[in-house]
């Protein structure tokens, strides 16, 4: 009997060790106005830095951001997670509206010429994540509101980049 009771404790403290079990890497894909290949490493306890190579506006960025995690205590599943960030970005866009080229006299017309402006920024990110471990992969939807320097003439501001994560835990 005693070795019944010993053999179904070590198999319920081994179960609910793999399921506790978190992962330290993911890499995976972001699709949302900022599309691109994301990968994330887990530094410490709940705290990562995530590297995005994204295209957006016909040209290239490289993101990075640190990122808290927090189990949500509230869920209906202990596998979702909320996070929150910071970080910046550097890279080239292509923006149509700055320039604009006259193109005849009479009538006088314009046209807007494309340009390639090197951009800097800060990106904010703020989400959702459930962490399907056994398949393994994650889940995510998250809104990341970035600042464009934008050829250090102009800025702007975007507050509205919301994206669905799929990664792959390894």
């Amino acid at each position: 009997m005693i070795k019944y009771f010993i053999a179904g404790f070590l198999y319920l403290v081994l179960a609910l060790t793999c399921n506790a079990q978190q992962y330290t890497q993911s890499a995976g894909l972001r699709l949302g106005k900022t599309s691109g290949l994301t990968y994330k490493k887990f530094l410490v306890e709940e705290k990562s830095v995530e590297l995005t190579l994204s295209g957006r506006n016909e040209g290239i960025q490289i993101i990075t951001m640190y990122v808290n995690h927090l189990p949500m205590e509230g869920a209906f599943s202990e596998f979702f997670y909320a996070y929150y960030g910071m970080g910046g970005h550097l890279g080239f866009e292509r923006f149509h509206q700055f320039r604009k080229v006259l193109t005849s006299i009479d009538p006088p017309d314009f046209e807007y010429e494309d340009q390639t402006y090197f951009i800097m920024g800060v990106d904010v990110i703020l989400g959702v994540e459930y962490r399907w471990l056994s398949i393994p992969m994650t889940v995510g939807f998250d809104i990341k509101p970035y600042f464009n320097y934008i050829g250090m003439r102009h800025a702007e501001a975007y507050f509205w980049d919301a994206a669905v994560t799929l990664k792959y835990v390894f």
